[in-house]
């Protein structure tokens, strides 16, 4: 463990868990994210933010200097389904488009309560359709991060339900999979988690998708048919909250055939990754993520080009 991961861990405590315990609503994340965002929205010299519409989305495109002319790295941000923007996952995008050459367009879908399931949803296929008319599906990778990670793998079960072409692979870090809680480690690891409280999460689902059934796959896609999807990759930490909604989501794709990659981390925060400019292992994380794409998007080219 690094020295930063020592110090930080405390700090999230104080700056947010502590905000979480006096008011443990989901709504608490979107002044947390906002002043989050100055700082986060920074970019380097040779990385270009374009502001987009794809399928009528607003759409951040991010283009490093020397990318490559092919391929799109999709994702979409986390924050509760409440909170966060393109810009406040700057510190993790600007290094996948400057380290996979790919253009990433960085989805700022509706958010709820304003805007409840399925308006994100929605959104996010939407604009992923409209991606389509520019790049071709095995050049694509689709990403997210805690509920961005469940939107894209909610994404990959109405694409594959609406027999819309599926990207080459799928990214999804510290993914909330199962808001129907049927997992052990939001109890296990309540006191561990350096961010959320137990509370907190019972409030996202009236926030979100008030009056849905939990089950429903694209709320909770641990409850879906995850046959025939994309290989994807699950980062988690061992102290968090979401543990289960990665493993069992990974345990689930293995048994369908589905090739996973899955990596535990050490006492790392939840999508510790966005803390890239401090923090050595959200840029080791990164690093893997590169490889990652890098391996199932030649495959993925292979494949077609051998079909």
């Amino acid at each position: 463990m690094s020295l930063q991961l020592l110090l930080i861990n405390p700090m999230m405590r104080f700056q947010v868990k502590r905000r979480f315990k006096k008011n443990p609503d989901v709504m608490t994340l979107r002044p947390v994210m906002q002043a989050m965002e100055p700082q986060n929205a920074k970019l380097p010299a040779d990385v270009t933010a374009q502001q987009i519409t794809l399928g009528g989305v607003p759409v951040e495109k991010l283009t490093a200097t020397a990318a490559e002319s092919s391929g799109a790295f999709f994702y979409i941000h986390g924050g509760g389904w409440v909170a966060g923007s393109p810009r406040t996952h700057r510190p993790l995008t600007h290094r996948l488009a400057t380290q996979t050459g790919m253009a990433v367009y960085a989805v700022d879908y509706r958010l709820a309560p304003e805007h409840v399931f399925p308006a994100g949803l929605d959104d996010c296929v939407a604009a992923y359709r409209a991606l389509l008319e520019e790049v071709p599906a095995h050049e694509i990778v689709v990403g997210g991060d805690s509920a961005g990670g469940n939107l894209a793998l909610a994404l990959a079960l109405r694409l594959k339900a609406e027999g819309i072409p599926l990207p080459a692979a799928l990214v999804c870090l510290s993914p909330a999979t199962d808001l129907a809680a049927t997992g052990g480690s939001r109890i296990s690891n309540a006191k561990r988690d350096a961010l959320f409280v137990e509370e907190m999460m019972e409030t996202v689902e009236g926030r979100y998708c008030p009056g849905a059934d939990p089950l429903n796959p694209y709320i909770s896609p641990l409850h879906g048919d995850v046959a025939n999807l994309p290989p994807t990759l699950f980062h988690v930490g061992d102290t968090e909250m979401l543990l289960d909604d990665s493993t069992r989501m990974a345990d689930k794709m293995r048994a369908a055939a589905v090739s996973v990659t899955i990596k535990v981390w050490p006492k790392v925060p939840h999508v510790w990754h966005l803390m890239a400019d401090l923090l050595p292992e959200a840029r080791q994380a990164i690093d893997e993520i590169v490889v990652f794409v890098q391996i199932h998007r030649r495959a993925a080219s292979g494949l077609e080009k051998a079909s």
